[in-house]
């Protein structure tokens, strides 16, 4: 994840969907083709605006609208899912705002894990599977969230890759679901290493034999080229 400044302004209100928020927080992203992030609040609900508005004209007009409408997209076919964010709105296409998920990342939670948190999180991501959505960047320990019971979510579908999950892409979808389900028993074994058993950790390794193959790595940059080169600083 790129790292980010944190602003506190003398921005305290802001209007998004035509209503006055309390801006709790404002994370101004260093690179030209990311938004930046404000953390709102109305009437204790708490939202996450993605905005690209007050980007250089090639990423308010090009690659603002396209990403976060991409991302919509997305999210619309996990309407439902738990844990992870819902869509609640646009703002002029190139401000997104969803749902805000309350808890802190992986990394800086550890400590507050559920004895169950792997297996929950295993089971996010199989209904995300079930419905054609990949993430692919799980591997990312900020996208993997932990609420204050412990739980986890998943955030942060940037990367992430829809097929129909028809008989015909379903092979294709059970293949690529191993890079989210080997990513997240890598962190189970470096988070909770007294949890892991030695098929997973010998599966974990297999996979990183795979991902130094030529072919298999080259297949997974391609997937993820376009997101990773957008997210690049302009000249």
């Amino acid at each position: 994840m790129p790292k980010d400044n944190y602003d506190q302004s003398e921005i305290s209100r802001a209007h998004f969907l035509g209503k006055q928020w309390n801006v709790v927080k404002i994370i101004k992203a260093e690179k030209a083709m990311k938004p930046d992030i404000f953390i709102i609040e109305r009437e204790q609900q708490f939202l996450v605006a993605k905005d690209f508005r007050d980007k250089g004209w090639a990423a308010k007009n090009l690659w603002g609208p396209l990403n976060l409408m991409y991302e919509k997209f997305l999210m619309d076919k996990l309407k439902g899912v738990a844990q992870i964010p819902q869509v609640i709105g646009l703002e002029d296409y190139n401000c997104l705002l969803i749902s805000r998920i309350d808890g802190d990342e992986i990394k800086k939670s550890s400590h507050l894990l559920s004895d169950s948190f792997f297996d929950q999180l295993l089971q996010i991501a199989d209904n995300l599977h079930s419905r054609g959505v990949l993430h692919l960047d799980l591997g990312h320990k900020s996208n993997i969230m932990v609420d204050e019971n412990g739980n986890p979510a998943i955030i942060d579908f940037n990367s992430s890759l829809y097929l129909p999950p028809n008989a015909f892409f379903r092979p294709l979808i059970r293949l690529l679901a191993m890079i989210d389900r080997y990513s997240i028993l890598r962190l189970k074994i470096k988070f909770r290493p007294q949890d892991s058993n030695p098929a997973e950790k010998k599966k974990v390794e297999t996979f990183l034999r795979l991902r130094k193959l030529w072919i298999f790595d080259k297949l997974l940059r391609k997937l993820t080229s376009l997101c990773q080169k957008t997210s690049r600083p302009l000249p």
